[in-house]
């Protein structure tokens, strides 16, 4: 069948999950290497220049089981086939939501999808910087059964030959979350250097990822433990200074990870820096005691 792709690539149009792995599996087993479709802001205009010719194309659009977003008593589930429309005003998590407003323009929101972002696994990508804070799991589907892999090892290993992402969980929020950008604007561009910062108040900690700066979405580990040693978790909040410490040990961490690669226009020290400042602003945003607003006298 011609497609995009060329004249001998074969197109999968699967209905179900099951159909979607078979078809895998099928082009695994001839050796072929095929490419999964869904919104196609990456793949399209790489067909469209040559750069990733196919063999096979497995079409995901008709396959409303990968669109299903879940809620369960502890943990949320968000399909591979999700938008990040569907997601920009999800109240359950409103990081998540914070961060799907922020990618790229109206079109780009309206058919990229969860199962791309974490396709295209690009380290810049506002997805994977919330999703690396919030500690995600990936879950993946194939002939042989179901899997669970941790963010941090899917980015690694990627998928095995014959697998679908179907899905991405995350623990349900207990506490403020944020998500902060620094880009050409805050939509449509993509970002140049990126933070989340999740407040979880029964576990008593902080979780908190940067994106731009090491070659993958960053943990800030020695920031975190400050977080969590020197908030006060009876109330919830910290002093304006903590923001500051926090800001500068995020940095160093962010300094000392493997880097992205040099950028002439932005180069690291600049990245390191900005991954400071978001950092602060992050932690002081969700945690910084506020002071109560002031009431008017009485005439």
């Amino acid at each position: 069948m011609t497609t995009p792709g060329g004249p001998s690539t074969a197109l999968h149009r699967p209905g179900t999950v099951g159909e979607a792995v078979a078809a895998l599996a099928a082009e695994a087993r001839a050796g072929r290497p095929v490419e999964l479709l869904a919104g196609g802001t990456d793949l399209v205009p790489a067909l469209r220049t040559g750069t990733r010719p196919p063999a096979a194309i497995v079409a995901l659009r008709r396959v409303l089981e990968l669109r299903v977003r879940g809620a369960g008593a502890d943990t949320l589930t968000i399909g591979a086939g999700v938008t990040y429309t569907e997601l920009a005003g999800w109240s359950l998590s409103p990081g998540l939501a914070a961060t799907s407003r922020v990618v790229g323009s109206v079109q780009i929101r309206n058919c990229g999808t969860v199962g791309g972002a974490l396709g295209s696994a690009n380290p810049r990508g506002d997805l994977l910087t919330f999703l690396t804070a919030a500690q995600a799991e990936v879950l993946l589907t194939s002939e042989e059964g179901s899997r669970a892999a941790g963010l941090d090892d899917f980015l690694s290993a990627g998928r095995l030959p014959g697998e679908l992402v179907t899905a991405v969980r995350v623990p349900r929020p207990s506490g403020p979350q944020t998500y902060l950008k620094i880009g050409g604007r805050q939509a449509a561009f993509p970002s140049l250097v990126s933070c989340a910062l999740l407040v979880d108040r029964v576990r008593e900690r902080v979780c908190c990822a940067v994106g731009g700066v090491a070659a993958r979405p960053w943990r800030v580990a020695e920031a975190e433990r400050l977080a969590a040693a020197d908030v006060d978790w009876s109330t919830g909040t910290a002093p304006a200074a903590l923001a500051r410490r926090f800001g500068e040990l995020a940095a160093a961490g962010v300094r000392a990870a493997p880097p992205l690669g040099e950028d002439p226009r932005h180069p690291l020290e600049y990245r390191v820096h900005a991954a400071g400042v978001l950092a602060a602003r992050a932690f002081a945003r969700c945690l910084t005691a506020r002071s109560a607003p002031r009431r008017e006298s009485a005439p």
